[in-house]
C-alpha cells in the first residue's frame, strides 16, 4: 500500500507540473481525477456502470488530438446511458486543454499508475485516487478541510459506530470520504450524504467508482445542508437515519438567519437551543441529533468550544443533550490532526439507544497522546492508535488516568459544561521543568488546608481596547497594559501605549495587583510594580486584587506560576481558535493556606532563587564570551574584534 501511495504522489506532483501554466492550479485535480476515473471505468472489469463500446482507454491514450472531447464523451454517455446521478461528473469539461498537454497527463498516468491486474483490485484503486486527489489539492494550495477529512478520523468515527446494517448519513460530506469508509466497514450499508460543493460531489462519486461502491447504495446530492436539505420523507419529514458520520465545518457563519427561524423541520429553535448568525457549529449539531431516527447513533467531529462556551444557545443545546441521555462518550482528540485548523476538537459520540450500563452518565476519553506526527505541523492516525481509542470506548466501565465515567448529576452541578478538560484529574501541563503530569485528585488528597480565590481577593476583567482605525491622532487616553508589554513575569512600563478608553477608573491597577492573561495560548502572570501615573488593564487580562491582608499578592503568583497553578488556570479555559478565561472561570482555583511568615519565607526563596540564576546566567555567559574570544584569537581577529571595541 505504501508503493501505491509513493506512485499516487510521483504522478500527481508531475501531473501538476505540467498542467502548471495551462490551467488554473485549483483545477489541477479536476484534470487529474478525470483522467484516472477515466481509466478505471475502461480498464476495470468489475465494476457495473455501463460503458459505450465505442471509446476504449487504448483509443484515448493512443490519439494525439481531441483526447479532451474523448473524456467528456465518455462521461456525457455515462451520465446518459445509467440511471445514478452522474451528470455532475461531465461539468468540467477536458476539451478545452491542450491536447499535447493531455497526452503528456496520460503518458504520466499510464507510466506511474497502477497496472492492468492492479486496476482489478478495488482496495488498491480507491487508495490510488484519494492519494492522488489529496496531493494535487496540496499542490494547488488549497485547503482540504471542506473536501478531505483525515482517513484516520474517518476510520475512527466508522469503527466506533461500527454500522452493522442500514443507513449511514454524512451531512458535510466533502468527497465521501466517511462514506466510502463505512463501506469497507460493511458493504451491506447505505450511504447517503450532502455538500455544498459542486466539484466535491463530482469528486465524491468518482470516490466511490473507483472504491468499486454499488451505486444504487450510494448517493450524494448537492445542496446546503442546513437551509436545503436533500433527504426529506413525505414531502415534510426529514429523513432519518441509523448511523451519522460527519466533519462538519467549523466557526461557520450562517446568512438568511431569518429563514433559519422558520425551518420547516424544528431544528433551530425551541427544544434545542435558537440559534445566532454565529452558531454555524451550533446549527449542524442540531441538524445531527434531528437526523437521528429513534435507535440511530451518530459520530461527529466538532470544536471543543461548542461543549462549553456560555452563549444561551449552545448552553441550552448541551442542557437538551444532556437531560435527553443523548451523549454516549466525548473523545478528546489530539491537536494537528486537521492540516487547516489549531482548534481543539472532540469526536462527540451521541446514542438514542445507549445501552443499560450507560445510561445517566457520559464516558470522557482523553486521546490526545494517541497519534502519530508526520513532521512538525501534521499528525495522523494509525490503526494502533484508532485501536487504542476504540478500545477505550468499548470496553471502559471504571475511571482511569485516561477516562472519566461521569454521572449526569455531575454535568449539571458543573453547568452543562462538557469540555472533557472539566472532568480529567490528570492534566499534562508545560513547565520551566518540561512537560509534567499534574493530579488534581492527589492535590486535593494532600493538600488539606485551601482557599478560593474569591475568598481572598476581587476578581474584574479589563477594558475592551477600540479598534485602531477609530483612534485619532492626539487623542487623549490612558497607559494600557497589553500582552506584549508582559515578559517573563514582569510588566515593561517603558513600552505601554496610550490608548483613549472609556470608563477608565473602573479598570485601574493598583500596585500589588495580580494580572493574569485571560485569551491567548501564552500564559502570562505578573505583578503590577510601583508606578507614577494611572495604569489602565486591557481586556487580555484578569485582575486579581487581593483584599484580605493575611495573603501576600507574591505568594499567589508563586502558586500561579507552579505547575498545580498552570494545570488549573489551563484546565479553565474555553474556547475555539483563542481560548479564553473570565473571572468565574478562576474564581474557585484553590491554593495551599498557609500562615503569612511562611508565605514570605515561600516569596523569599523564589527570589533568591531567581537573583542565583541571573548570577550564574551571567557568570555562564562570561565563560562563553572568554571561550569566543580564545577561539578568535587563534583566528588571528582579537586585535581587530579589540579595535572595532
Amino acid at each position: 500500500m505504501d508503493n501505491i501511495e509513493l506512485r499516487a504522489n510521483k504522478a500527481s506532483w508531475a501531473i501538476g507540473e505540467r498542467l502548471r501554466g495551462e490551467v488554473q492550479s485549483y483545477q489541477y485535480h479536476e484534470v487529474g481525477s478525470k483522467i484516472f476515473t477515466a481509466k478505471f471505468l475502461l480498464v476495470n472489469k468489475s465494476h457495473s456502470i455501463t460503458i459505450p463500446d465505442d471509446i476504449t482507454w487504448e483509443r484515448i491514450s493512443s490519439s494525439h488530438y481531441n483526447i479532451g472531447n474523448l473524456i467528456d464523451e465518455l462521461f456525457h454517455k455515462i451520465a446518459h446511458h445509467n440511471e445514478f446521478n452522474l451528470d455532475l461528473l461531465s461539468n468540467f469539461s477536458l476539451s478545452k486543454i491542450g491536447d499535447h498537454v493531455l497526452y503528456d497527463c496520460l503518458m504520466i498516468m499510464d507510466q506511474s499508475s497502477l497496472t492492468i491486474e492492479e486496476f482489478q483490485d478495488t482496495k488498491l484503486t480507491g487508495q490510488y485516487f484519494l492519494h492522488l486527489i489529496q496531493r494535487l489539492m496540496e499542490s494547488e494550495g488549497k485547503e482540504l478541510g471542506a473536501s478531505l477529512t483525515p482517513e484516520g478520523l474517518n476510520r475512527l468515527m466508522i469503527q466506533i459506530l461500527k454500522p452493522s446494517n442500514g443507513s449511514l448519513y454524512d451531512g458535510a460530506a466533502g468527497i465521501g470520504g466517511s462514506l466510502i469508509e463505512a463501506y469497507r466497514f460493511n458493504n451491506d450499508i447505505s450511504m447517503f450524504g450532502q455538500e455544498i460543493n459542486e466539484s466535491n460531489v463530482a469528486l465524491a462519486y468518482m470516490n466511490a467508482i473507483t472504491n468499486g461502491i454499488d451505486l444504487s447504495r450510494f448517493q450524494i446530492a448537492k445542496g446546503d445542508t442546513l437551509f436545503s436539505p436533500a433527504f426529506i420523507e413525505n414531502d415534510s419529514n426529514l429523513m432519518q437515519f441509523d448511523y451519522i458520520a460527519m466533519n462538519q465545518p467549523f466557526g461557520l457563519k450562517l446568512n438568511n438567519i431569518q429563514m433559519m427561524d422558520y425551518d420547516p423541520y424544528g431544528r433551530f429553535s425551541g427544544r434545542m437551543g435558537r440559534i445566532s448568525k454565529t452558531h454555524g457549529d451550533l446549527a449542524f449539531l442540531q441538524h445531527t441529533v434531528a437526523s437521528m431516527n429513534q435507535t440511530g447513533k451518530a459520530a461527529v467531529i466538532v470544536p471543543v468550544g461548542v461543549l462549553s462556551r456560555s452563549s444561551h444557545a449552545e448552553k441550552a443545546f448541551r442542557e437538551y443533550i444532556v437531560n435527553n441521555d443523548l451523549i454516549e462518550a466525548i473523545v478528546l482528540l489530539p491537536n494537528k490532526l486537521l492540516s487547516y485548523t489549531a482548534i481543539q476538537t472532540v469526536l462527540l459520540i451521541l446514542n438514542n439507544k445507549k445501552k443499560s450500563s450507560r445510561k445517566q452518565q457520559v464516558l470522557f476519553i482523553n486521546a490526545e497522546e494517541q497519534f502519530t506526527s508526520r513532521g512538525r505541523s501534521q499528525n495522523y492516525l494509525t490503526q494502533g492508535n484508532i485501536d487504542s481509542i476504540v478500545a477505550m470506548y468499548e470496553q471502559s466501565s471504571t475511571a482511569t488516568e485516561d477516562v472519566k465515567i461521569a454521572n449526569l448529576s455531575e454535568i449539571i452541578e458543573n453547568e452543562f459544561n462538557l469540555n472533557p478538560n472539566q472532568y480529567f484529574t490528570s492534566q499534562t501541563v508545560e513547565t520551566q521543568f518540561g512537560d509534567v503530569i499534574i493530579n488534581k485528585a492527589v492535590y486535593d488528597e494532600t493538600v488539606k488546608n485551601k482557599r478560593t480565590l474569591k475568598e481572598i481577593a476581587q476578581l474584574s476583567r479589563g477594558v475592551n481596547l477600540p479598534a485602531k482605525n477609530t483612534i485619532k491622532e492626539g487623542q487623549k487616553g490612558y497607559k494600557v497594559i497589553q500582552l506584549k508589554d508582559v515578559e517573563n513575569g514582569k510588566i515593561d512600563l517603558e513600552s505601554i501605549e496610550v490608548i483613549p478608553v472609556k470608563n477608565a477608573e473602573r479598570y485601574m491597577v493598583e500596585s500589588g495587583d495580580i494580572i493574569i492573561a485571560s485569551r491567548g495560548t501564552a500564559y502570562k502572570v505578573a505583578i503590577v510594580p510601583d508606578h507614577n501615573e494611572p495604569l489602565v488593564l486591557s481586556n487580555m487580562f484578569i485582575r486579581i486584587r487581593i483584599k484580605d491582608k493575611a495573603y501576600k499578592p507574591e505568594y499567589i503568583k508563586v502558586f500561579l506560576d507552579s505547575p498545580v497553578g498552570v494545570a488549573l488556570i489551563e484546565g479553565m479555559k474555553k474556547g475555539g481558535t483563542v481560548k479564553a478565561l473570565t473571572t468565574r472561570d478562576i474564581e474557585d482555583i484553590e491554593f495551599p493556606d498557609i500562615d503569612l511568615n511562611d508565605q514570605q519565607e515561600i516569596v523569599q526563596t523564589v527570589k533568591d532563587a531567581e537573583l542565583k540564576y541571573m548570577e550564574l546566567l551571567q557568570q555562564a555567559n562570561e565563560v562563553l564570551k572568554h571561550g569566543k574570544l580564545n577561539a578568535y584569537t587563534k583566528m588571528g581577529l582579537r586585535k581587530v574584534i579589540e579595535e572595532l571595541d
